[in-house]
């Protein structure tokens, strides 16, 4: 009597359970549908797309053409050019972002409360538009009259003609991309360093450590999570940059900062092929997707978590 009593009881909280699922289900269903319909609905259309020959010039007709376009891409000298700088410009800024993020990270978790405004002075970058930003580094590293230039001559060096040199072209929309997404990973560094319990690097110091050594053993392993989203960000940004390398240099000098996102443009604008521009946007979909899943794999491998 007590087993069917019990079974019973199990049953009834089981439906109960699914009652209450459903109603969850329900509730969120709107949420889900306008979510669905805003990021799902124009990456669908863009795949979907990618699969016919689209063009203004077709008069109306798009005949379907399946992969016909990645193939297209793949078979073309100009996408694996423009796959291995945008390779470079990807790590460039990751490897630049994530050092800042991390150094004015730990010098402004020391900052007192009387100098909090310094912390919001490190975010005013990431209100400025790309393009105003291409403007700024545009005219701060002109030949002629640019202040890195002047300072050079000032020492007696020679300039640089920073935009008009394909190495020193990359380097530039490199620093610029981070200018502008600097903040946002500053503050997800900053944010897990003020989580960090102070008792622990305080018995560190107890105990001899050094600050860097405090900062390195104990601080940078449990901000691990930080660190990973802040690459995530930096990846993203760099992967999708248009606008800042676009103003900046335009792909040029000789394509020498040609990434993928100005192919897409040049597809899309300047051959009229938007079949092939959409393929390109799902290429560049999926590369972001897969360095997303390999920072949270090597996140996990390393036991970050």
């Amino acid at each position: 009597m007590a087993g069917e009593l019990s079974t019973d009881a199990a049953t009834a909280t089981r439906i109960v359970g699914w009652q209450h699922a459903g109603i969850a289900y329900l509730s969120s269903a709107p949420a889900m549908i306008i979510v669905a319909v805003f990021l799902a609905f124009p990456m669908l259309f863009a795949a979907w797309q990618s699969l016919y020959d689209v063009s203004p010039l077709n008069r109306g007709e798009q005949p379907f053409v399946g992969v016909a376009n990645y193939v297209h891409i793949f078979g073309t000298e100009q996408f694996w050019s423009a796959l291995g700088r945008t390779g470079i410009f990807v790590f460039g800024v990751i490897a630049l972002g994530l050092t800042l993020s991390i150094i004015f990270g730990f010098a402004l978790n020391r900052v007192v409360s009387g100098l909090r405004f310094i912390r919001g002075l490190a975010i005013l970058p990431y209100i400025v538009s790309s393009v105003a930003a291409a403007l700024i580094f545009r005219t701060m590293f002109n030949a002629d009259f640019g202040f890195p230039n002047q300072v050079l001559e000032f020492m007696g060096f020679a300039g640089i003609p920073w935009l008009a040199s394909g190495f020193w072209a990359m380097i530039v929309v490199i620093v610029a991309q981070v200018w502008t997404d600097l903040p946002l990973a500053l503050l997800f560094i900053l944010g897990g360093l003020q989580t960090i319990d102070k008792q622990l690097n305080e018995a560190a110091l107890v105990d001899g450590a050094t600050g860097w050594r405090s900062a390195l053993y104990i601080s940078l392993p449990l901000i691990a999570p930080q660190i990973t989203l802040a690459t995530v960000w930096l990846s993203f940004k760099a992967v999708t940059s248009l606008g800042t390398v676009l103003a900046l240099t335009g792909g040029g000098p000789r394509d020498a900062t040609q990434l993928l996102t100005l192919e897409m443009v040049r597809l899309g604008f300047d051959e009229y092929d938007t079949g092939t521009a959409m393929a390109m946007v799902m290429i560049i979909f999926v590369l972001n997707a897969g360095l997303t899943l390999l920072y949270l794999g090597l996140q996990r491998k390393f036991g970050m978590k």
